[in-house]
């Protein structure tokens, strides 16, 4: 089972983002018409692609047989086999057999140390409540690695270029060359 993890506050931004683009789009549609609102258009999906592209589209995925970590430009999957550690420092590392540490971008990182709560007693049930969600998913990443770390299977590690956010980011950029030459 492939699970993907990401900061929720992507979400929201990105999704804000493309609510208030959609609203911006309408009243220039409305008010400037047509021509005016198909000029302004690849220029506000270029904000949008570039909120998506450093928020949302960086992410951790771990299934039984490798972690993925997808940057905003590179997309790298290690097999479990190839992986020697996997860290939280500012956000997950990943080290490997071959020698690289590849770093992801999105996916769990710390964030600040929760504030004490005042006049209550403390128990190990609220310690754990207590502990940020960015070091149980880096635990639970660890743990699928450790499970997963012997089983048979390729040890390659490989990186190839980040088709989700590229192939969107040459699209708003045809738009913007064509707005450009019919000006």
């Amino acid at each position: 089972m492939r699970k993907t993890y990401r900061p929720a506050s992507a979400t929201v931004v990105v999704a804000g983002s493309g609510l208030l683009a959609v609203f911006l789009l309408g009243d220039v549609f409305i008010r400037g018409g047509v021509a005016q609102g198909l000029r302004i258009t690849p220029w506000v999906a270029l904000v949008v692609w570039a909120i998506y592209a450093t928020l949302f589209a960086p992410s951790v995925a771990v299934d039984e047989r490798a972690i993925v970590i997808a940057n905003p430009l590179r997309v790298t999957r290690a097999p479990w086999p190839a992986v020697t550690d996997v860290r939280l420092r500012w956000q997950i590392v990943v080290d490997t057999t071959d020698g690289r540490s590849i770093s992801a971008f999105g996916g769990p990182s710390p964030g600040r140390p929760a504030r004490p709560l005042r006049g209550a007693r403390r128990s190990e049930v609220d310690e754990a409540a207590r502990t940020p969600a960015s070091v149980r998913e880096a635990e639970e990443i660890r743990e699928t690695w450790r499970a997963n770390v012997d089983a048979p299977g390729e040890t390659s590690v490989t990186t190839s270029w980040n088709r989700r956010v590229l192939i969107p980011f040459a699209v708003i950029a045809a738009g913007i060359a064509l707005t450009l030459i019919l000006g």
